[in-house]
This record gives structure tokens, C-alpha cells and sequence, in this order.
């Protein structure tokens, strides 16, 4: 405890101290008798997280905002690539889906705790987490419970890729890079304004990865994590009269690679050896980035969206529809035991259609200023997963078994009516206040069906139901400035996860996972406006936690916990000199169970275990990323050079509630850099980077199977450089 601390406090004092010193250079030159020149002061980044136009630093919400160009600077494509450079967030990926986590909520089972939304529609799936974001004007990452303006699953917080539009310039770039493990990347942009009332913009990106990272012990057999991916973007604007304006947006994505593949941590328990002797003698790969797969491993998706975004400009009022409707397929072979026999191979097939459709009204009348909006949102899902499963009584080989979850189709509803206001009560005070009313209606119709050998067995469990939730969000403020560069606020809100069924309960339904927050912020612009520094405090009240809970033989998903969370998270930059960045971040959590209790399927002897004040998953105590860069003068090298360094550390991270040393990764460092010149004119840019410079060798996300007694995982992407060129017209 003193020594996470006494990290915090290091963290905490670093920016601290980073933003005292910019006020005493911001006073020596002031009395020297002249400001900070132009060019150290940090641009303004106006953000849309309540649904308006707002400068990010008078917002009263803990908000980190990435710029476009900052995110190209890095090489970010993903929302899986953030963790490293916003405070509080912790994400894996595991069989092709994206895990996000921020403040230690997230997604341990059922739906996502930390929604995704691109250009303001809801991305309902984990998977949506992996897709490659391209041509970005920024990324909003909203920390905390976001229930009143984004209701359904924004438990944890909400992740915003607002794409660039269309602009009235004639533009484009053309785009190629080289990296390790024969991995390349082409890309290329076009924006053209065909009249002075409509404009387009295209983007295309291919990437392809021809050696994996993950060793497959198997001979003969590939290396896994290769694949390939292509993406497009094509948006249309049109300003249809001088109020009315649309933009529509088309959207698709093409990927293929083997990635339904487990990586085991260590061997099958002797239990589970002396229960299925048809693991006794077999090759089981322990070592970092290893498997056995001698199976066919792959992930075939698809994904097309198209979106509408209609606003009319009212001048005191602002009217915005956004429609959208995709679909999103995916064909999956997966080797689940990582074991060089036949235990568990499987074969899955979804399509899930969504249709959603927002309507909302934006408007300041007088002294107060607000929103108010109406959301519909209908999901559709048809899965089959099956495993062709050899293995009969005490474990010995009956061919031709098979067992087969099937759900036709299934479908979730949504309708949430919402409003968000602020009331400026003087000068320097504003309340603040909104409500969502939210309902899922959600149906369920699964066929199960089990073969043994030749002989095939009734249906199993299978499943026609539907059930209802309501829930209520509000949020209550006080916000105050203390200067024209200084502000507090003050928020209590409400979040949820929405309910559902659990797969291995048969009908049983799970309710919505619940979270009350109370958080406290203090913004800041320094030295003129060279600095930023903001910190936050907040604590958490969680209730009916949806974890995977094992009773007997059975695992289904249950509201079976309650816990807390409070922390404290400092974030500041600072541009000292002309041509000089310092960024950086930390973040303090206390995230705990206080009521739970489970029995771990990798340790069935011990039966039921109380957890209670352990540690919640994917919430590391203490973290910290850290950041510069520097451009030099354009003389020196004929063009300006820019170097960056993003380091990122976070101590122990636990992925399963039990908190044995097994389930978790130790502390551990990022180191990633990049150096980029441009040529003069700003036509050419070369870049060359490297990821995880050091090759730490780290878990990023872990589970658990009780057919084995084993944890299996995925592992980090290990060290990678390379080299981008980019040709702009």
C-alpha cells in the first residue's frame, strides 16, 4: 500500500510540478517584458461529448481528447492502442474481440461496460473494438459512468472515433509502411469538393501481417496473429440550404487471420489429468507466446455500416437525426485447447443486423443551455457454435460426438428518452442536471443439441424466452470557475450494463449490471496557456456485478457481486519551449469486491471461496503514461524532424477475481518512439517507430477452463520497427 502510494504521490508531484515551473517561465517572461510566443500555446480541442460543441477544458466530465494528427504521430488504428496513452484504461484481446476496461469497468461477461460509438452511433459488439479506425479528426475517451447522454452500456465510460468530414479543399495523401514480422500497411486518401455546396471524401486502408507472433509448437503447423484487413470510408456532406445540411456515411470492413486460438499458462492439473486420461503424455506449450493448434485456426468478418446525420441550424436551436444500420458476419475455426489433439476444436458462425436511429435537439434560451433526445436501437443476432467433441465417459475417444449452440435469431430493443441541461446561475456558478429513462426488451430463442458418437440426443437446454429492464440514469452538478482559466465541478451520475440471458443458465435472465459515481474535478489552463493540468477524484458504488459464476458443474453468468471503486487521476501537458511537448498521466486506483463469493473452476477442491477485498479485474493499483516530443528547427535538416517517446507503466493487473499470483501480469513497461521528417514543402513525410522497444513479454488478457484446471491467454504485441512514407497532394 505505501508503495503505490508513494508512486501516486511521485505521479501526482511530477505534474505538479511540471505545471509550476510553467508558471514560473510564464513569469519570467512576462517580466521581461514580453508573452510566450504563439507557438507554445496549446491549441484549443473542442469536443462533442454532451452532444454540443465545447472546448474540453470547460467541460465538467473527466475527458481525455486525442487529435488526428497526434494519433497518426503514434500510429494508433484501434481502440485497443489507447490504453497506453489514456489514464485509468486497461483493454486485451482474446479470439478476435476487444476488451476495454476503464477504471476497472468493463467487460468480464455478457455485454460491453465500456461503449464504443463512431461519429455518434452506437457500436454494440466487442468486436467493433478491433476494427481499424482510419482518417480520425480525434478521439473522445470519457472516464466514467455515462448513462444520461449515452445510456445502454456506457458503465465504465464511452470511447468516441470521430472520423474527419469532408472539407472545401482539394486534398489526399497516399500512404505506405514496413514493419516486422512482414507486416505492411497501404493507404490512401482522396477529398474532393465538387460544388460549393457538396463535398466527398474517400479513404481506403490494407494491412497485412504475413508472419505471426505466436509460435505454434505444432510441426507443419503456422504461426498464429497473422491476417490481413482492408478498409474503406467513403463520406458525401451537402449543404442543402443555408440551415439544413447532410452527411451521409458508408463504411466497410473486410479481415481474415487466425486468432481463435487459447495460449495456456501452465499444464493440465493432475485432477484434471486423472479425470481425462487422454491428456496424459500430450504436448502442452507453457512458454510466452505459445500454442498448440493442430487444428484449422481463422476469422473471416465483415462489417458494413452506412449512416445519415441530418442537423437543421434554427439559429437559437440545433436539430440533429443520426440513422444508421449495419451488419456485421463473421465465420470463426477455433482450436480451444491448445493442445496437439483433437479436444475442443469448434466452428462459429453469427450475422448480427443493427438499426439504430437518434433524434435530439440542442439549444440556449438564456441562462440555460441543454439537450433533450429520444434514441431507438433493434439488434438482431443468429449464431451457430459448435465443437466436435471426442471424448465420451472418463475421457476416452468417442468419434463423431458433437455439441451445438445455436440462437435464431435473437434480438435486443432499446428506447431511451434523455435530456442534459446547464443553468448558469451567475458568472462563474452553473447546475447541472439530466435524466435518461431507458428500456431493453430483449428475446432469446437457442437450440442446443448434443451428439454421442452416431447416436444423436434430444436437445439440451434449449431456450425461448424474453424479458424486460428499466433503468433510470441521472446526473446532478455543480460546476464553478475560480478564473477565466481555472474551474470545479462537482457530479453524481448513474450507469448500467444491460441485462440479458446466460448461455449455461438455460432461460435464466441476469439483470443489469448498476453503477452510482461521485466525482470530483479541477481543471486548469497555465503560463498563459502553455500548460494544462487537470485532476480528478472519484468513488464508485457497483452493484449487481455480471460475472461468470460456477456452482457444481455448471457456469452461468450471475449478478452475484457488489464492490467499490475510488481513485484519483492527474493529467498535463505542457509546451515549454518552441518546438517542445510534455504529456503525461497517472492514475491511483482502489478497486475492490465486497460481497462475492464463487468457486474456481481451476481449483475445484477448494469449493466456495469468498472473495471479498480482492482486487477487481483489469485495475491495475497505479499507472502512468509519459510523453515528449520535439520538432527541430526546419533548417537543420532541410525539413523539419520530430522525435517522440510515449512510455507507459502500471503495476500488477489481476484477470480473475481470485487474485492468485497465476491470474494476473506483474508491473510492467511500454517504451515506444518514433522519429518523422517532413520536407519543406510538406509534401513528403518518412517515419520510422518502434513498439515496445524493450520486448516485455506481458499477458494482456487471461481466463480460465475447468476441462483442463488451466488458465489460458493472450499475450502483448512483442517488439516491432519499422518504416512509413507518405506522399501528400
Amino acid at each position: 500500500m505505501k508503495r503505490h502510494s508513494r508512486n501516486l504521490a511521485l505521479g501526482t508531484a511530477a505534474a505538479v510540478a511540471m505545471a509550476a515551473a510553467s508558471q514560473a517561465a510564464h513569469a519570467q517572461s512576462a517580466s521581461l517584458g514580453g508573452g510566450l510566443p504563439d507557438d507554445t500555446a496549446i491549441e484549443e480541442v473542442v469536443v462533442t461529448a454532451q452532444k454540443r460543441a465545447e472546448s474540453l477544458q470547460d467541460v465538467p466530465a473527466a475527458i481525455s481528447a486525442l487529435t488526428g494528427e497526434s494519433l497518426d504521430e503514434r500510429g494508433i488504428t484501434k481502440a485497443n492502442d489507447l490504453q497506453f496513452l489514456v489514464p485509468s484504461m486497461q483493454s486485451g484481446k482474446m479470439l478476435g474481440d476487444t476488451a476495454i476496461a476503464i477504471r476497472g469497468v468493463g467487460l468480464n461477461v455478457g455485454s460491453p461496460g465500456v461503449a464504443i460509438h463512431v461519429d455518434g452511433v452506437y457500436q454494440p459488439r466487442p468486436s467493433m473494438g478491433d476494427l481499424t479506425q482510419i482518417d480520425l479528426a480525434r478521439v473522445e475517451v470519457l472516464r466514467g459512468p455515462q448513462g444520461t447522454l449515452y445510456g445502454r452500456n456506457a458503465n465504465g465510460g464511452v470511447v468516441n472515433f470521430i472520423t474527419q468530414a469532408p472539407t472545401s479543399e482539394r486534398e489526399g495523401y497516399l500512404l505506405g509502411s514496413y514493419a516486422s514480422f512482414d507486416e505492411s500497411r497501404l493507404q490512401g486518401l482522396i477529398n474532393l469538393p465538387l460544388s460549393d455546396r457538396f463535398q466527398a471524401r474517400l479513404v481506403v486502408d490494407h494491412w497485412n501481417r504475413g508472419e505471426g507472433f505466436v509460435k505454434n509448437v505444432v510441426p507443419g503447423n503456422p504461426d498464429l496473429e497473422r491476417g490481413r484487413a482492408t478498409s474503406g470510408r467513403l463520406r458525401l456532406a451537402a449543404q442543402i440550404t443555408d440551415t439544413f445540411k447532410a452527411d451521409l456515411s458508408l463504411t466497410g470492413h473486410t479481415a481474415s487471420g487466425p486468432t481463435g486460438y487459447y495460449t495456456l499458462t501452465s499444464a493440465p492439473s493432475a485432477a484434471s489429468v486423472a479425470e481425462n486420461p487422454f491428456l496424459a503424455g500430450v504436448l502442452v506449450p507453457t512458454g510466452p507466446r505459445e500454442t498448440a493448434a493442430n487444428g484449422p485456426v481463422n476469422t473471416d468478418r465483415d462489417f458494413g455500416q452506412a449512416t445519415a446525420t441530418l442537423t437543421w441550424d434554427l439559429g437559437a436551436a440545433q436539430l440533429k437525426s443520426i440513422t444508421a444500420y449495419s451488419v456485421l458476419k463473421d465465420h470463426v475455426l477455433n482450436d480451444e485447447d491448445s493442445l496437439d489433439i483433437d479436444a475442443f476444436p469448434a466452428e462459429g458462425r453469427s450475422r448480427a443486423r443493427t438499426f439504430s436511429q437518434e433524434l435530439n435537439a440542442s439549444a440556449t434560451i438564456g441562462h440555460v443551455e441543454g439537450v433533450v433526445g429520444a434514441f431507438y436501437m433493434r439488434d438482431t443476432n443468429s449464431s451457430f457454435y459448435g465443437y466436435v467433441f471426442p471424448l465420451g465417459i472418463n475421457g476416452l475417444p468417442v468419434p463423431g460426438s458433437q455439441l451445438t449452440f445455436e440462437a435464431r435469431p435473437s434480438t435486443a430493443k432499446t428506447l431511451a428518452v434523455f435530456t442534459d441541461i446547464t443553468a448558469r446561475v451567475s458568472d462563474r456558478l452553473r447546475i447541472l442536471g439530466g435524466i435518461r429513462f431507458s428500456r431493453d426488451d430483449i428475446t432469446l430463442v437457442q437450440r442446443n443439441s448434443y451428439s454421442w458418437g452416431p447416436t444423436a440426443l434430444e436437445s439440451l437446454c434449449s431456450v425461448t424466452a424474453s424479458t424486460k429492464f428499466d433503468s433510470t440514469t441521472p446526473r446532478l452538478g455543480v460546476q464553478y470557475d475560480v478564473s477565466d482559466d481555472s474551474n470545479l465541478y462537482a457530479t453524481y451520475s448513474k450507469g448500467f450494463k444491460a441485462g440479458g440471458f446466460s448461455g449455461g443458465g438455460c432461460d435464466q435472465a441476469y439483470n443489469p449490471e448498476k453503477l452510482t459515481s461521485y466525482e470530483f474535478g479541477w481543471k486548469n489552463r497555465l503560463a498563459g496557456g502553455s500548460a494544462m493540468l487537470n485532476v480528478t477524484a472519484f468513488y464508485y458504488d457497483y452493484t449487481d456485478l455480471q460475472l461468470s459464476q460456477t456452482i457444481g458443474l455448471a457456469s452461468f453468468i450471475a449478478n452475484a457481486a457488489k464492490a467499490e471503486v475510488k481513485g484519483i487521476e492527474v493529467e498535463a501537458l505542457w509546451r515549454p519551449l518552441r518546438g517542445l511537448t510534455l504529456n503525461g498521466n497517472a492514475s491511483f486506483l482502489d478497486a475492490r469486491f465486497n460481497e462475492f463469493v464463487n468457486t474456481d473452476s481451476v481449483n475445484l477442491p477448494a469449493g466456495v471461496q469468498s472473495v471479498d477485498g480482492n482486487y477487481l479485474n483489469n485495475a491495475p493499483r497505479f499507472s502512468t503514461n509519459l510523453g515528449a516530443s520535439y520538432e527541430t528547427d526546419p533548417v537543420l535538416f532541410d525539413g523539419p524532424l520530430t522525435l517522440r517517446v510515449d512510455v507507459s507503466y502500471r503495476t500488477r493487473v489481476y484477470f480473475r477475481e481470485f487474485n492468485a499470483r497465476e491470474d494476473s501480469q506483474g508491473p510492467y513497461t511500454i517504451v515506444n518512439a518514433s522519429v518523422t521528417w517532413r520536407s519543406p514543402d510538406e509534401n513528403y513525410s518518412v517515419r520510422v517507430f518502434g513498439t515496445n522497444l524493450t520486448g516485455q513479454e506481458y499477458y494482456a488478457a487471461m481466463n480460465a477452463s475447468s476441462n483442463f484446471g488451466a488458465r489460458y491467454a493472450s499475450w502483448g504485441m512483442p517488439r516491432q520497427v519499422g518504416i512509413e512514407v507518405r506522399r501528400d497532394f
